[in-house]
Formats: C-alpha cells, structure tokens, sequence
C-alpha cells in the first residue's frame, strides 16, 4: 500500500520536473505548516497566531507524553500549542493547557533543551501554580488565552494601545487573570522537571544548560531580556541547585542520539523555511548545501517564491532519501495544491495519509484537495476523512469550513450551518456561530443528534453574552 503511493508521488515528480512548471501560489491550504488562529484586534508589532503542523506536533507530543504520564497527568487533557512568535518563551495556562513559541524551538542546540523546558512548564501544572486562575479561563479556547497572555505583556512593555487591541479582541472568561510566577514556584517546577526527565529515563543535561544561558541575561535590562527570563525569575542559586539536581540523576550523561539530532535539525530548517524571508533561507542554506535539512528548508522557500520546479527536486531527493516519511509527502502535497495543481496534489496527500493514518491534518490535507478538485465522486470520501479527522479532534475550523462545503453540494442545509456554525464558533466569530445554529435548527429534525449539538452552540454563546453583560 505504501509502495504504489511514494510511486504515485514520484510520478508526479518525474512528470512535474519534465514540465518545468511555475504557477502562482494561487490557493491556501490546510499544508505542511498552517497559521490557523490570527488575533486580529492586536497592531502590527503584537498581532500572534498560533501553528498547526503534523510534524512538529508529533515531535513534540513524542517527547512530552512519557513527561506528562511520570508527573500523573494524562497526556491527552494536555494541550500543546505552538505560538508563531519568533522570541525565545513558553508558558502554561489556563489549566492544562501549554504554549511553546516558534523562537524557543528554533533556538534550541539539543533536544533535551526542549524536554527540559517542557518538564519545567509541567511542573506548574502539576504542581497546582494556576490553581488561582478561574475556572473559565480553563474553559477558554487557546485563542481567548493568548490574546490576554499577549495583551497583559503589552501593557506591561508600555505598549497601551496595542495592549488594549489586543485586550479587544479576547473573551471575558480569558481576561480574568495575570499569569506570572515567583521564584518560589519556578524552583519548586525546576525539582519536579528534573524528578519527571528522570523519570522519562531522558538526561537533564539540556534542561541545565539551557537555564544557565538564560541566567546570564539577568543583568541585562529588561527590555532585552528574553520573554521567559522576564515570565521565569531566575537567579544563580536556583540555577546552581538546578545543575546539582542533574548531575545527580543516573541518565545526566546519556547523549541524544544521531536520528534525534537529525529530527531536531529538520524540524528547525522547515520553521525556518515557513517562517524566515526566503533570502534569508537561502543565505543559511545555499545552493551547495547538499544535507537533508537544506534541502527542506529550501523546497520550502522555493514553493513560496513560486519556483515550483526547484522545490519539486528538492522534495524528490527528500522523498527518494526516506520514501516512508508522511511529512516530505505532504509538504509535496502542499506545494503542488498551492500551485493550482489540484488534481497533482491528490496522490502526494494520500500517501502522507497512508503513511501516518493516525494523524487529523493529514486527513483534512487530502479532503481539501478532494473538495477543491470539484469531482462529485470525490465527496463522500473528502466527508469520510472529515468526519474521522473531527473524532480525533473537534477544533480545527478548517475541517468545519470544508465539510461544510461537502454537506452544501449534498443538499444538507442543516448539516453545512451546523458545521458553520462550529467553524465560526472555533474562530471566536461568535455572532456568525449563533447565526449558523440557529439556521441550522429550521433545517435539522428536532430532537436529531445534529439539532442537539445547533441546540448546545445557541444556549454556549448565549450564556456567555450574558456573563458578559
């Protein structure tokens, strides 16, 4: 199964090749790496959005579950969130939920550096440090909690007006508190970090050096300190008891392996390609750069600047290099979707699917491009990995927007509102959600599973507006 799709893939590649193709990045998909949530309401130098990437996430989750299950946490309440924000930072809150800037995993010189941060941010979770926080914010949705994380730092950093955009654009229920820490909780997180690596069997190593580097900038002023120095006091006792606690732990001098190092180095060059001006990528990976992460960081840069030929023989190299990664499979997709090559990005997004079934955006992928390609013989399977993609996870309003279109062409009013309804409800458009809930009860049979759920979204945004009153 997998064999006849990396040879699809590489069909598609020869012929692509061949034709020395260059088209437009003429639509948006759901991709290799997407920017789903944009706070609107914040200026320029403060607007954020959080990721969605497959790769990525799995990377992470692969290192933070053994951490969560050792602090007694059950790693699917825990939510990770990947924070487009090129500063080195991360933070928990709102109950279970845990925020890693883009900047702290491009900065990163090991994995361990990131397991450690990871175990330290589990500490206070576990440790109960946002138990004074209400319980709506736990409720709130990733979205409301960054805007208020975001619009609190801007007030603090002198900028009131663009704190107060930011404010705007956030719920009440996300507006409640002010997450900060005292030192007395960082060390505390420190000593259950380094009981959880421990108990992962993972090397503290990372996580020390990591916090010894940050300690050096706490003389500087604090604008040019590091946001996770200005959220995460740190002061040379605690760092020093932090290296003793290492040294002590029986896996301190294991090393990350080769693979782990390579996984780490692909992962950054693809942030890079995504999130750098392509001169930059190309400066930083040029031409004679024959490693794998070059070449990824560069097929990224070359899609976006519309130079489809060279990102196809990139990815083809990538692809011959580890036929079973899902991933070189769907950035293949991705490249060739945005180009208007619709049909073309059918077998790449299939293949990623094949070869990683577990994962939802792999499926909203290869949906997209069946509802974009505008067969009808297409829609029931686009539904079927919608529908799948959805039951794993409920948020992702670019599977709502998309099965709503599918439910349309089917003549199912009721479902496709409900479905608009939910995309819009995710996106915090919550006068367009009441709109599409209660459209959607004039079409849905009362009492069905689908009037219910209208039933739920109509009485949730109204109890919330009257909170607000």
């Amino acid at each position: 199964m997998f064999s006849r799709s990396i040879a699809a893939i590489q069909w598609t590649f020869g012929t692509l090749v061949k034709k020395s193709v260059r088209a437009p990045l003429s639509k948006m998909a759901a991709g290799a790496l997407i920017v789903c949530l944009l706070l609107g309401q914040a200026t320029n130098a403060y607007a954020q959005s959080l990721i969605r990437d497959a790769e990525l996430e799995t990377y992470l989750r692969k290192m933070a579950d053994p951490i969560f299950v050792t602090a007694g946490l059950e790693p699917e309440n825990v939510r990770l969130y990947i924070v487009n924000d090129s500063s080195l930072n991360a933070f928990v809150a709102g109950g279970q939920n845990m925020f890693i800037h883009t900047g702290l995993l491009q900065r990163v010189e090991e994995p361990g550096q990131i397991a450690g941060v990871i175990a330290h941010e589990t500490g206070h979770i576990a440790g109960g440090h946002l138990a004074r926080l209400p319980d709506a914010l736990k409720a709130a949705s990733a979205a409301m909690i960054l805007s208020y994380i975001l619009g609190t730092a801007a007030l603090i950093a002198g900028a009131g007006d663009a704190g107060i955009a930011i404010l705007a654009g956030g719920q009440t229920a996300a507006q409640r508190a002010v997450l900060s820490y005292s030192r007395s909780q960082e060390s505390a997180a420190d000593q259950a970090g380094l009981r959880y690596l421990e108990g992962a069997e993972e090397s503290a190593r990372g996580f020390a050096g990591f916090m010894e580097i940050l300690a050096d900038q706490e003389a500087l002023s604090s604008q040019r300190q590091d946001p996770y120095v200005r959220s995460h006091p740190l002061s040379r006792e605690r760092v020093s008891a932090l290296n003793a606690g290492a040294e002590a732990s029986p896996y301190f001098a294991q090393q990350p392996t080769e693979e782990e190092v390579q996984e780490l180095k692909m992962l950054q060059a693809k942030l890079k390609g995504f999130l750098d001006k392509p001169a930059a990528v190309f400066r930083a990976f040029p031409p004679e750069d024959k490693s794998l992460p070059a070449r990824y960081a560069r097929a990224v840069a070359y899609h976006r600047t519309a130079d489809l030929h060279n990102a196809i023989e990139e990815l083809k190299v990538l692809t011959d290099a580890d036929p079973d990664n899902p991933y070189f499979a769907e950035l293949a997709g991705q490249v060739l979707f945005e180009s208007g090559l619709i049909e073309e990005s059918i077998p790449a997004h299939r293949a990623a699917v094949e070869l990683a079934p577990e994962q939802p955006l792999l499926k909203i992928n290869l949906a997209q491009s069946l509802v974009a390609a505008e067969r009808p013989d297409y829609d029931e399977e686009a539904r079927q990995l919608l529908d799948a993609a959805l039951r794993q996870e409920k948020d992702i309003p670019m599977a709502w927007h998309q099965l709503a279109i599918v439910h349309a062409r089917n003549n199912e009013p009721g479902m496709a509102s409900l479905a608009s309804a939910e995309r819009y409800a995710l996106v915090g458009a919550m006068g367009l959600a009441m709109q599409q809930a209660q459209r959607a009860l004039n079409f849905l049979p009362a009492g069905s599973p689908g009037a219910l759920r209208a039933e739920d979204i109509v009485a949730e945004i109204s109890y919330v507006a009257s909170q607000q009153r």
